[in-house]
C-alpha cells in the first residue's frame, strides 16, 4: 500500500492531476470530534488507481478538489458518504456525483454487519488495526501509525465496490441503491451550531412533565453554552444521562448533588454554581397559565407519535415483503416528517420522500392508508 502525505499546497498543486485523472476515487475523512466542540475536518484521505494521497486538510486550500468531485465521469466510493460529505462541504462548497457507497450497498444486500472493519475481515480475512479511531486528529505533527491507518481506510474500498456491484446487479437491487446514493450529494454542511429546540432530542425529553422538562432544557442550555466556551464536545462536560437523571430529580439535586452517578469532584468545583441555578431557573419558569398551551403540545405530539408508529409497523411490513432492511425504505426522519403532515397527499409525500424511486414505490400505497388512518 503505497501512501503519502499531503501537507503544503505545492505537494497538493503536484498531485492534483493523478487524482483528476483518476477513473474512481475512495473517499474517507477524519475529524476531532471527539475533542472539540467546533468539529473540524482535520484528514481527507483520497485512493487512487496507483496511490493513496492523505491530505492534511487543516493547511491545505482544498477549493480545487470541487470539480474532481462533482465530476460525473469520476466515481467517488464510499463507507458512510452521509458522514463523510457534510464534513467535506464545511471546507469546499461543492456537489458529487457518481457516488457509491460501500456501506449503503451492503445493507441493500442484507449483510447486518456492514462496518467497514466488519466488511473488510468478511471479504479479505483482514483485521483492521483500531487503535486509532477514537484519536485526536487535529493534533500535529500526526503519528506514522495514525497516517498508516488513515490510508487502510481507503485501500479496500474499491476491491468492495468490484464485489458489490455484481451482487447487487443480480437482485435487481443495482438501480434503486445508486438512486439512492446521489441522494447523498445534496447533504449540508456539517455545522456544529446551537440549536435550542435540540434538547427535545433527548431521550424521553418530549415527554416529560413540567417542571422536570424544564429543568431539562435549562441544564442542556448552560451545558452547551460551556462546552462552546471550552471548545470541547458537551459530553465531556456532562452526559445526557446525568443531564436526564438531575431534570428528573430537581429537589434531591439541589440538596445533594453529589450523590447523582456523573457528578464527580470536579464537576461539583467546576460547575455546581451553574448547574444549581439552572434548575432553580427551570423550576421557576413555566407559570401556570401555559400549563394549557402545554397540553395541547403534549396532545399533538402524541397524536404525532401514533402515526408514526403506524408508518414505522407499515415499513417493517414492507421491509419484510422486500426483504430489506426497513432504513432502506424510509428513514426514521421522513416517517416523522410524513407524521406530522398528518394526512399527505400522494403529491405532497412525493416531495417529502424527494428520492423519486422510492415515491414511485411508496407514496400512493402511503397515501391511502393514511387517508383512512384514525378513522
Amino acid at each position: 500500500m503505497r501512501y503519502e502525505l499531503i501537507d503544503t499546497q505545492e505537494k497538493f498543486l503536484q498531485v492534483q492531476p493523478q487524482i483528476s485523472n483518476s477513473k474512481y476515487l475512495g473517499i474517507d475523512t477524519e475529524s476531532d470530534s471527539l475533542y472539540s466542540y467546533y468539529e473540524k475536518l482535520c484528514l481527507v484521505q483520497i485512493a487512487c488507481e496507483h496511490k493513496i494521497y492523505l491530505l492534511d486538510s487543516l493547511v491545505l486550500d482544498l477549493s480545487c478538489l470541487k470539480e474532481i468531485f462533482e465530476n460525473p465521469d469520476i466515481r467517488k466510493i464510499f463507507h458512510s458518504a452521509d458522514s463523510d460529505i457534510p464534513l467535506i462541504k464545511t471546507k469546499i462548497s461543492c456537489e458529487f456525483s457518481n457516488i457509491f457507497d460501500v456501506m449503503m450497498a451492503a445493507k441493500y444486500l442484507g449483510i447486518e454487519r456492514c462496518g467497514l472493519n466488519n466488511l473488510i475481515e468478511k471479504y479479505f480475512a483482514v483485521k483492521l488495526n483500531k487503535k486509532y479511531q477514537k484519536a485526536d486528529w487535529g493534533y500535529r505533527p500526526i503519528k506514522e501509525e495514525m497516517l498508516e491507518y488513515a490510508a487502510m481506510d481507503v485501500y479496500y474500498l474499491k476491491k468492495l465496490k468490484d464485489i458489490f456491484i455484481p451482487e447487487l446487479k443480480k437482485m435487481g437491487l443495482f438501480e434503486e441503491f445508486m438512486i439512492h446514493c446521489e441522494q447523498f450529494s445534496a447533504l449540508p454542511a456539517k455545522r456544529s451550531e446551537f440549536n435550542p429546540q435540540a434538547w427535545l432530542n433527548l431521550p424521553g425529553a418530549r415527554n416529560m412533565p413540567w417542571p422536570y422538562s424544564a429543568c431539562l432544557k435549562e441544564l442542556w442550555t448552560e451545558r452547551e453554552k460551556t462546552a462552546q466556551k471550552k471548545d470541547i464536545p458537551p459530553f465531556k462536560i456532562m452526559t445526557n444521562e446525568t443531564l436526564i437523571s438531575l431534570a428528573r430529580e430537581p429537589q434531591k439535586a439541589l440538596k445533594d448533588l453529589k450523590s447523582f452517578k456523573g457528578i464527580s469532584e470536579y464537576v461539583m468545583t467546576k460547575y455546581e454554581d451553574w448547574i444549581k441555578k439552572a434548575i432553580m431557573k427551570g423550576l421557576n419558569s413555566f407559570p401556570e397559565e401555559k400549563h394549557t398551551t402545554r397540553r395541547k403540545e403534549k396532545s399533538d405530539f402524541e397524536k404525532t407519535k401514533k402515526i408514526f408508529d403506524f408508518l414505522r409497523e407499515w415499513r417493517k411490513n414492507k421491509a419484510k415483503e422486500r426483504k430489506l432492511f426497513p432504513e432502506l425504505i424510509l428513514t426514521n426522519e421522513i416517517l416523522w416528517k410524513i407524521a406530522y403532515k398528518n394526512k399527505p397527499s400522494r403529491q405532497e409525500l412525493a416531495q417529502i420522500i424527494k428520492n423519486g424511486h422510492k415515491a414511485d414505490l411508496y407514496a400512493e400505497e402511503l397515501a391511502e392508508k393514511l387517508a383512512l388512518f384514525g378513522d
